[in-house]
């Protein structure tokens, strides 16, 4: 690219003639001010096109540098491909110019765009000072441009960031004992043992399918999906089920929490200045979306929509901490050989919760707080997890007493990593991890203390002084992604399976409840009136109306972890006391319908009820992935 920059009083054009066939259709043939504006002649050229994202937004840089050198609001962008001998392709030099154009309006400056492709007349008044007249060049094969692989799209400066930051690595006890993890005892603590070496480590790839994908296809909760991306998956109707029970579950604490609910857009614009600036100083890897000639990226949390929506927002330092909250269906292109089912997808669904707090004290009390949700939500989940804290050093040695007092409240020894120099936007960040038979680890919830993007995006609230400032943010998942935490619990039933106990997924999350199983043909229609009582109640349940012995059906419910089969005779239709297997305790004991409801119902009262997403006779159900 080549550009000559005129800082002038005035400036207007006429269009003539097309100069080519794909001249931009336009509305106005001419255009005429009398204020004072920077005009920019820019001239695509062919090493533009290895990259022209990259080339637009150098070029918008030092535009925006010139103008605020100049003092200066208004932009002209003109199109004069007589600035160089190697002109770019049309399409391209348009792409070009339309890019800056935008990336400049998101930047605030006002922005008039001479149309491409047409002989033109204009006027121009060169102010006469001594930066009134520049020429610019960008040479984007001179510059650190990424290679447009299979990684393409992605901003790699905080990725590299995080892997050179220098860190130190602790165990702290609740009793506030701080031991370098070389020197700590691991005895009666051997998952923590293996977290912290898969963190120490950094290996993430996958050389084998780790346990729980093969138990989520038998037991028809999810599956891969061949016609999408890898990491990419599909949730049958008994998945969708679990799903769907596992964010009302998390939405219902978050309301309890105070959060406003939302919902924002699935992608966002890489040339937002916002945007691009954030994606630099977050360890993720961008899907780029093409539409039209510009290209977007699909988010990997709600971070994007709900800061934009804030920073909109007229809020008083009365209504803080104000909390902002969605179930974020999310992107992250994680590279092919750390892809291992669940436990890193490409795709998953993020429940989120951004906090605005005034300062460091209140940013505290909300750790605290968040605490409670986080270890109430993965004590629900019925996982056995390892916690870690990330934190800047000088925030950790400032706030030590702090520090002492979130383990205590974990209540068992935790991992902590100190770093230097920060990498990324925070400078605390708590994690809930889980441990699996491959002894690899992945992050379920997390508490984050971010300092930088309230600035970046401007969120301000008015404080009690009358004036703005600018806010600290909690990052927060409360519970994981649902992924995730489909991932942790199959993973922690083969735990289970492997130390001789009957698997199982925890009661209020499992798509079926209660099987009923009538001994024959005849007591189907009874069942159906059982299954009319445990309706009124919420009680997910199902009828197998199938043609086969009770051994049959009694062994296809266990094969798919059924907490409550109930046999079904004229015995049973006759005195109203049902023959119950109950899964978790593993025996088997007779009670009535207002007994067997009265007991799940004890079991599973903090969750909201969740309809079964599939129809109740089993004889009316497709057959996605399951074996029986």
């Amino acid at each position: 690219m080549r550009m000559l920059q005129i800082h002038s009083d005035g400036f207007s054009y006429a269009l003539k003639r097309r100069a080519i066939k794909s001249a931009e259709e336009i509305e106005s043939r001419s255009y005429s001010t009398d204020d004072s504006c920077l005009v920019n002649f820019i001239a695509g050229e062919t090493s533009d096109e290895a990259d022209i994202k990259t080339a637009s937004e150098m070029t918008a840089d030092l535009i925006e540098t010139a103008a605020k050198e100049v003092k200066e609001q208004n932009l002209i962008v003109y199109p004069w491909v007589h600035l160089t001998e190697s002109p770019s392709k049309p399409s391209a030099a348009l792409k070009l110019l339309k890019n800056v154009e935008q990336i400049l309006k998101f930047k605030g400056f006002n922005v008039v765009r001479v149309p491409f492709g047409w002989y033109k007349e204009f006027f121009i008044h060169c102010k006469g000072h001594p930066l009134a007249e520049r020429s610019k060049v960008v040479d984007i094969t001179t510059q650190a441009v990424r290679e447009r692989d299979e990684t393409e799209g992605e901003d790699l400066t905080a990725i590299h960031a995080e892997a050179t930051a220098t860190s130190h690595f602790y165990i702290l006890e609740p009793n506030s004992k701080l031991t370098e993890i070389e020197k700590f005892d691991f005895t009666g603590f051997e998952e923590l043992r293996l977290y912290v070496k898969y963190e120490t480590d950094k290996d993430r790839t996958a050389h084998e399918p780790p346990p729980h994908i093969e138990l989520m296809k038998n037991l028809e909760l999810a599956d891969y999906e061949p016609g999408s991306d890898a990491g990419n998956f599909r949730w049958p109707p008994r998945g969708l089920t679990l799903k769907k029970a596992v964010e009302e579950r998390v939405i219902a604490e978050m309301l309890d929490y105070g959060a406003h609910v939302v919902q924002t857009p699935l992608i966002y614009d890489y040339l937002h200045p916002s945007l691009k600036s954030y994606l630099q100083r977050f360890p993720s890897r961008q899907y780029v979306v093409r539409s039209g000639d510009r290209d977007y990226f699909a988010r990997f949390s709600a971070c994007f929509g709900q800061f934009l929506l804030l920073s909109q927002a007229q809020v008083s330092y009365r209504q803080l901490p104000m909390k902002l909250f969605e179930i974020a269906p999310s992107y992250r292109r994680e590279q092919s050989g750390e892809l291992a089912g669940m436990r890193r997808p490409r795709a998953f669904t993020m429940p989120d919760i951004h906090e605005i707090v005034a300062d460091v004290e209140m940013a505290k009390d909300a750790v605290r707080n968040q605490l409670e949700f986080v270890t109430k939500l993965h004590g629900e989940l019925e996982i056995d997890y390892e916690v870690s804290f990330r934190v800047l050093r000088s925030f950790f040695e400032e706030h030590r007493d702090f520090m002492n007092e979130v383990v205590a409240a974990v209540g068992k020894p935790v991992m902590i990593e100190t770093f230097e120099e920060r990498y990324a936007y925070f400078t605390f960040k708590g994690e809930w991890n889980v441990v699996d038979a491959q002894k690899k680890s992945a992050c379920l919830g997390t508490i984050q203390i971010d300092v930088e993007n309230a600035e970046r995006f401007g969120i301000q609230y008015v404080g009690e002084d009358g004036k703005e400032h600018y806010p600290l943010i909690l990052h927060t998942s409360p519970s994981g992604s649902i992924e995730r935490i489909l991932y942790g619990v199959l993973e922690q039933a083969n735990k289970d399976k492997m130390r001789g106990k009957k698997p199982h997924l925890p009661l209020w999350m499992t798509p079926v409840q209660v099987r009923l199983l009538p001994v024959d043909d005849t007591l189907v229609d009874y069942c159906q009136e059982l299954g009319s009582e445990l309706d009124k109640v919420g009680v997910r349940h199902e009828i197998d109306d199938r043609s086969m012995t009770l051994g049959k059906k009694i062994r296809s419910a266990e094969k798919m972890w059924t907490p409550y089969i109930a046999v079904i005779g004229e015995k049973e239709k006759s005195s109203g006391k049902l023959s119950v297997r109950r899964r978790e305790e593993n025996d088997q004991v007779e009670m009535n319908v207002a007994e067997l409801t009265a007991e799940i119902e004890n079991k599973t009262s903090f969750a909201p009820k969740q309809r079964l997403l599939l129809p109740k006779l089993i004889t009316k159900q497709a057959i996605f992935s399951r074996e029986v």
